[in-house]
């Protein structure tokens, strides 16, 4: 009899979680949406989320274009539901008109109603200068593209470095995530590119560039690629007070963690974190459609992450961590981290929502 009760009771937990997830307010924060099958937008309806997209990789104008044709229409058509980011292109950087001509770009973006823009991590990582040398973020002719994004009370959503694991060998490696990705993309293992730029010179650039713009509204994406410790995000929050943290592919690094020191840094920096998965929505020629991919993802990432978050479980998974502990957020908390700090952070998106602190 005790046997059975049991099961009943954590069948409607469950139950219970499930559908507190769907009825509460999210928004996924940091996404990349490169679609034209809007059948999604029907899961996330459903789910009661929104989406914010991020455009990335500044190669070219025409790679950044390709990628904004797709989440300027689902915000045109569901201006409710998707916001999206744009950024810049490095073409051409160093040459008189580069900025002129980027801050120009930005100007038309945002009159298209881009609500931020990315700075993905191939600054930093990929882009030369002349010389050969490696261009930083604190780079002098980044500063009137920066000027001007604030002047216009717009966040810049930034991908500094990677995590920290990123410069040891996979096998030293804290998460199956990072390692598992590092192995498929040596391109962006640090640790097999010793002429690189290193993991310090690229946050001591970043934080540079924060130096000499105190007032820019900043997010500091994956949790500022200070993951590895609640510490290190707490003294760097601290230090920056227009900056926030998004924790897009970065929740496992929690989990391995002191969990009360964790709770705590959630806690007591719940104004300036946003809940994020850095997901893709893709165009492929698979059969399924976006809305049976999407419920996959909520099925597995989302509700993983809810469960986490909401509750004080002891968890086991196929990872590096092998046993950890839900945090047991309180709902105050919850409404911050999953909706309220986005909508502070990108206020073009709160005023199509018409929200009001």
């Amino acid at each position: 009899m005790k046997t059975y009760l049991i099961i009943f009771i954590a069948m409607f937990t469950s139950c219970t979680q499930r559908e507190d997830f769907k009825t509460f307010p999210k928004i996924d924060a940091h996404i990349h949406l490169e679609t034209a099958d809007d059948s999604f937008i029907k899961v996330i309806r459903e789910n009661n989320l929104k989406m914010i997209s991020l455009a990335y990789d500044a190669s070219s104008l025409n790679n950044i274009q390709r990628q904004l044709n797709y989440s300027e229409a689902l915000q045109k058509k569901y201006p409710r539901q998707i916001a999206f980011a744009t950024t810049f292109s490095m073409e051409d950087f160093g040459e008189p008109d580069w900025q002129e001509k980027t801050i120009q770009w930005l100007h038309d973006c945002f009159q298209k109603g881009a609500v931020a823009v990315k700075v993905w991590k191939d600054i930093g990582m990929t882009f030369r200068d002349k010389d050969s040398s490696f261009i930083l973020m604190d780079d002098k002719r980044f500063d009137p593209v920066w000027d001007y994004i604030e002047s216009e009370g717009i966040t810049v959503v930034n991908h500094t470095a990677e995590p920290k694991n990123c410069w040891l060998p996979l096998d030293q490696m804290t998460t199956l995530d990072d390692s598992s990705y590092y192995a498929n993309n040596p391109q962006y293992h640090m640790y097999l590119h010793p002429g690189y730029p290193s993991y310090e010179d690229l946050l001591v650039a970043r934080n540079r560039m924060l130096d000499k713009h105190p007032g820019l509204r900043y997010v500091a994406c994956h949790l500022a690629s200070l993951e590895w410790s609640v510490d290190e995000q707490a003294k760097f929050l601290d230090k920056y007070p227009n900056a926030a943290l998004d924790m897009a592919s970065r929740v496992t690094h929690f989990k391995y963690q002191n969990r009360d020191d964790v709770r705590n840094f959630l806690i007591k920096y719940q104004d300036r974190l946003l809940y994020g998965t850095d997901i893709e929505i893709l165009d492929t020629e698979r059969s399924e459609s976006t809305e049976e991919e999407l419920k996959e993802l909520i099925s597995t990432t989302y509700l993983n992450d809810w469960e986490y978050f909401t509750t004080d479980k002891t968890f086991t998974q196929n990872d590096k961590v092998k046993e950890y502990q839900g945090l047991n957020l309180s709902e105050k908390v919850l409404k911050k981290i999953y909706y309220t700090n986005a909508l502070g952070m990108y206020p073009k998106f709160a005023d199509i929502l018409n929200y009001k602190k």
